[in-house]
């Protein structure tokens, strides 16, 4: 079975920013250690930038620490490191994924590999059952002799017919390991995309102003909030903040997801069925301390008349 033998480093690894500030830290000779065994780990999976054991299991940080033979706190610190910098990140199964792997591998090569994996399975499963069928008596009445005869025929084609349901239910687990990633890969993809088309959003509304050092977190979104949200979050941030912080779009979705999301853009439901001040006349039109010339006052979570001005 042909497997993936190398990976593409460039030469120019090491002026990307993000490198540069993790070898201004302490721990970096750890860190480039475990990004580069992440690297190779990815290019051993070959399945789109993801790092597993199996399709159902991920790995986690103590089995990461076995099998690079660090420390789990470094493993963990390097880990945590490369997540805050948007190189790695975790998907919905828990499976580690380097960012913009497609990017920077030579994918084709690497899908070409694939697909000739999977369609040589797939011949030696055809192989095995053809042989099975083969190896299935011809001829009943050749095994029907005496009581003993009998008993062995049945014996052994009880144990063909088990040996054969054995190997069908293999065959259908690998179907469906093939298809769970296919559709994983479709789903990343169309990730990505989004991603950068809400980058090259951005910079229609803000222009020069490139974000795309926040596709990791920007796909997390997208898979959380939806594409369309993401969107408007973005339109309220140039309209309150003039200026990209991820921190606020955070907090714009996760409102609208805890309180609900009005029609209209970049207000929430509990904003938009907030009491309103009542209306009074104000005696009082000059500019009063207390309420400003309002004429009401907020006490007791209560809109009362302001006692200086004596609405009425």
């Amino acid at each position: 079975m042909a497997e993936i033998k190398w990976i593409k480093i460039t030469t120019t690894m090491f002026d990307d920013e993000k490198i540069k500030l993790i070898d201004a830290m302490p721990e970096r000779d750890t860190i480039f250690y475990i990004w580069m065994r992440l690297l190779v780990q990815a290019g051993k999976t070959n399945a789109g930038g993801y790092i597993f054991l199996t399709e159902d299991i991920p790995y986690t940080d103590e089995m990461l620490s076995a099998i690079f033979n660090r420390p789990l706190n470094t493993v963990r610190l390097a880990l945590d490191t490369l997540k805050k910098f948007g190189m790695i990140q975790r998907s919905e199964n828990n499976d580690l994924k380097i960012t913009n792997w497609d990017k920077h591998q030579n994918v084709e090569s690497m899908d070409k590999i694939r697909e000739g994996n999977r369609l040589r399975k797939r011949r030696q499963r055809e192989k095995e059952k053809q042989q099975e069928l083969l190896e299935e008596p011809k001829n009943s009445e050749e095994n029907v002799t005496e009581g003993e005869e009998i008993v062995m025929s049945q014996d052994s084609h009880e144990m063909s017919r088990d040996s054969h349901a054995i190997r069908e239910r293999e065959r259908e687990e690998d179907l469906d390991l093939d298809n769970k990633r296919e559709r994983r890969e479709k789903k990343d993809l169309s990730l990505d995309n989004n991603a950068l088309e809400l980058c090259k959003y951005w910079e229609v509304l803000k222009p020069g102003e490139n974000i795309t050092a926040h596709l990791a977190a920007l796909k997390i979104f997208i898979n959380t909030y939806g594409y369309d949200w993401c969107k408007e979050a973005m339109q309220i941030m140039v309209k309150n903040k003039n200026k990209f912080i991820l921190s606020y779009m955070e907090k714009i979705l996760k409102n609208w997801l805890v309180e609900g999301k009005s029609e209209e853009c970049g207000t929430s439901k509990k904003e938009k069925n907030a009491p309103k001040p009542p209306s009074y006349k104000v005696v009082n039109q000059g500019c009063c301390p207390v309420c400003g010339g309002k004429g009401v006052v907020r006490q007791n979570n209560e809109w009362v008349e302001c006692p200086k001005c004596r609405g009425g």
